[in-house]
């Protein structure tokens, strides 16, 4: 059936008839006097095959969460098309094809980084940041695989602080499953090989929410909590301290003030810090700002 399409020609230069385009034959056809104007155009389209009516197949665009920046090959699923020995080697040797010799670590550092993304729940575009800054670091080198994934995990954590969304060095090391120590050591490897990433100044505001959220408090407590911060910033009490111990202890100090009160211990373990460091900064905020807070 034939499907109308806009062609650079509006009309037929033969008859004046409407162009449209035919989908059997795939070409630009006169609807009046039959006159192919253009035979199997090209299309820039993205492509597309359906195989049923819910689940469309595109072909998408560059990505840094690729090898091959995704306009390589379909990788093969295995499990979909069968568990018998044939399926495993065609699928062996596919992925031989797929990735050359020299794109083998990429492409393994870059499975690590997808599936550690996907865990902790990383937005697509802090995910290609990643991508991008991992295969600067991983090219040319010849890494373990316990050294390519801490690389894949240590890229999430700095692409999230590139794009102002932070997590504390803690909480986020836990989160991923590997030792503090090995976090910083591999962010220490990817800035010798890729260099200092501009890294936006890390703003309280920004753990201000999520412990807000964590200890399912009322939005009245992270307006005011953010309202101290503000004031400790204008007095520049801010210069020099984490902002991660600012955050909770503004926090805490709103939730006792608004009568939601939380204790430090409770604070403090939504974002892995210690009890101590709520006190401190608690005491600089009471102080600073002249609130007495009664008990």
């Amino acid at each position: 059936m034939a499907k109308l399409i806009l062609h650079e020609h509006d009309l037929c230069p033969e008859c004046g008839g409407k162009i449209v385009f035919d989908e059997g034959v795939y070409a630009y056809v006169c609807t009046k006097c039959g006159c192919v104007i253009e035979d199997r155009p090209v299309s820039y389209e993205l492509e597309i095959r359906l195989f049923d009516n819910r689940i469309p197949r595109t072909s998408g665009t560059s990505t840094h969460k690729v090898h091959d920046h995704g306009i390589g090959s379909t990788e093969l699923d295995v499990s979909t098309a069968g568990r018998g020995v044939k399926w495993h080697e065609i699928a062996r040797v596919q992925k031989r094809a797929r990735v050359s010799k020299k794109e083998r670590v990429i492409e393994k550092a870059l499975r690590f980084m997808n599936h550690y993304a996907k865990v902790l729940g990383i937005p697509n575009y802090v995910a290609e940041t990643a991508g991008k800054i991992l295969r600067e670091a991983v090219e040319g080198k010849n890494y373990k695989n316990k050294t390519l994934k801490n690389l894949a995990i240590a890229s999430i954590y700095v692409a999230l602080r590139a794009h102002g969304r932070p997590k504390p060095a803690k909480l986020f090391s836990r989160e991923a499953g590997i030792s503090l120590k090995e976090l910083w050591h591999s962010i220490k490897k990817i800035y010798d090989s890729v260099g200092r990433i501009g890294v936006k100044k890390e703003e309280p505001s920004v753990y201000v929410v999520y412990i807000v959220n964590k200890l399912k408090l009322s939005h009245n407590v992270e307006k005011l909590a953010n309202i101290l911060l503000t004031k400790i910033h204008e007095l520049e009490l801010d210069i020099g301290k984490p902002a991660v111990g600012l955050a909770t202890a503004a926090v805490y100090l709103a939730s006792i003030l608004l009568n939601e009160k939380r204790t430090q211990i409770q604070v403090a373990e939504t974002v892995n810090v210690s009890d101590v460091t709520i006190r401190n900064r608690y005491g600089e905020l009471v102080e600073a700002l002249d609130i007495t807070v009664y008990v």
